[in-house]
Parts: structure tokens; C-alpha cells; sequence
């Protein structure tokens, strides 16, 4: 009887889901757009279109069932920075989306870091150089994506900028078309990975929606989709 009760309470705790361990504190929903435009609808959540983001010949937006499509029609590159998303206290994110088409070619094991969609999380106010006198200046921050080919699941790549205060991390490698949902621990790898002493306690202090396409084949044409986005505490 003992082996039965102790078999059922560990099934009981291995499908206890995130939410009901955690406490939610923000969400981004991407699935509640009505009419207007797009544009109109994203500028209301507090984005901004910035770099290829403004031209809809290279970048387009659209809403479908799975919330917001975001297709690059070309090589591109383009951000949408959201300022509006400040939190003084967090843990991690869960985050709804998919791939409709990979860059063709991306891969960030051979230096090929292009991305259908990538959410930049920044943290703290402190702004490191990026590396570049052309490139701003920037909060420590963590960009997720979704990837395929021989790029690693959980590792923190370093761009060509931002060395000391940005990474990059795949965090699963869904089927073409599939919607996921993803789960990852900011506070614990922002120590990981910039402050292992542990004394520092960031706020978030923005996100971004971003992708690149400029160094991929097939003229960097790309396809991506998200739904929501929410983190705990």
C-alpha cells in the first residue's frame, strides 16, 4: 500500500504545472487583437518599430490563430523594443510560439546567428558598450529562440556584440508549424551567466521582439509566430 500511495503522490507532483508553483505577476497576450491595424494594436501594448520593423516590404505582421505572425520577406533585420514592461521582482518566463520557416542556413554553433524570432529580456538599468560606436549602448539582457539544425538547447552563446552583458539561448527545437510552449529561469541564469557572486537583484526593465535575417540563404525569407507571454515570480 505504501509503494502505491508513495507512486501516486509522485505522479500527483511531476504534473503540478509552473502556474501553480509560481506566482504570475505579468502577461503579454498576443491573441486578443480585434480590428484596426496591426501596427495600431502592437503600439497599444507599448512597442515600438524600429530598423527593418518599419518597412512592411521587409518585415510584415499579421494576426492568425496562433496570435501575431511576424515574416521576414527578405533579408532583414528589425526590433521592437517595449519599455513598458518593468518588473521589480521575478524568476521566469513561459513563453507560447513556433516557427513557421527557419532562416535558411542560421546557426549559431557556426556563427551564423540569424533568428526568426528572438525575445530580448534586458535587466537592471546599468548600460554596457556594445562593442561597436555604431551600435547603442545597452542593459544586461537574455535573448531566447527557437532553433533547429546543430545549435544547443540551454546554451548561452555570445553574440558579435554585447559580449559582457547579452547571451543567447535556443530553448527548444519544435517541428515546423507547431505551437510550444517553453519554460526558463531568468534570475537563475542572469547569475549564471553575469553574476555568479549572487549580490545583485535586477529588475526587468524591458523586452523586445526582434529577428534577424541578414546572413541567411534563401533571401533571409523567415516565418515565426507568438502567442502570449508571461512571467512569475
Amino acid at each position: 500500500m505504501k509503494i502505491i500511495l508513495t507512486l501516486i503522490i509522485s505522479i500527483f507532483v511531476l504534473n503540478v504545472t509552473y502556474a501553480e508553483t509560481n506566482k504570475l505577476i505579468h502577461i503579454i497576450r498576443f491573441s486578443d487583437y480585434e480590428t484596426g491595424s496591426e501596427e495600431d494594436w502592437l503600439l497599444g501594448k507599448g512597442f515600438k518599430f524600429e530598423q527593418d520593423a518599419r518597412n512592411r516590404k521587409k518585415i510584415d505582421f499579421e494576426v492568425s490563430a496562433n496570435g501575431l505572425l511576424i515574416e521576414a520577406k527578405r533579408q532583414a533585420f528589425g526590433i521592437l523594443p517595449n519599455e513598458t514592461v518593468n518588473l521589480a521582482e521575478f524568476s521566469a518566463i513561459e513563453i507560447d510560439w513556433g516557427i513557421n520557416k527557419f532562416p535558411r542556413g542560421a546557426s549559431y554553433e557556426q556563427k551564423i546567428r540569424n533568428e526568426a524570432l528572438l525575445i530580448m529580456i534586458f535587466m537592471g538599468d546599468e548600460r554596457l558598450p556594445s562593442g561597436s560606436i555604431f551600435i547603442p549602448d545597452s542593459p544586461y539582457f537574455i535573448g531566447l529562440f527557437l532553433c533547429h539544425n546543430d545549435d544547443k538547447i540551454k546554451h548561452p552563446y555570445v553574440g558579435a556584440y554585447f559580449k559582457k552583458n547579452g547571451r543567447y539561448v535556443c530553448l527548444d527545437k519544435p517541428e515546423t508549424g507547431k505551437l510550444v510552449t517553453t519554460r526558463f529561469n531568468l534570475l537563475e541564469s542572469y547569475r549564471s551567466y553575469f553574476d555568479k557572486e549572487g549580490d545583485d537583484d535586477p529588475a526587468i526593465s524591458g523586452l523586445a521582439l526582434a529577428l534577424d535575417t541578414k546572413k541567411a540563404n534563401d533571401k533571409g525569407k523567415s516565418s515565426a509566430f507568438i502567442k502570449e507571454i508571461r512571467f512569475y515570480k
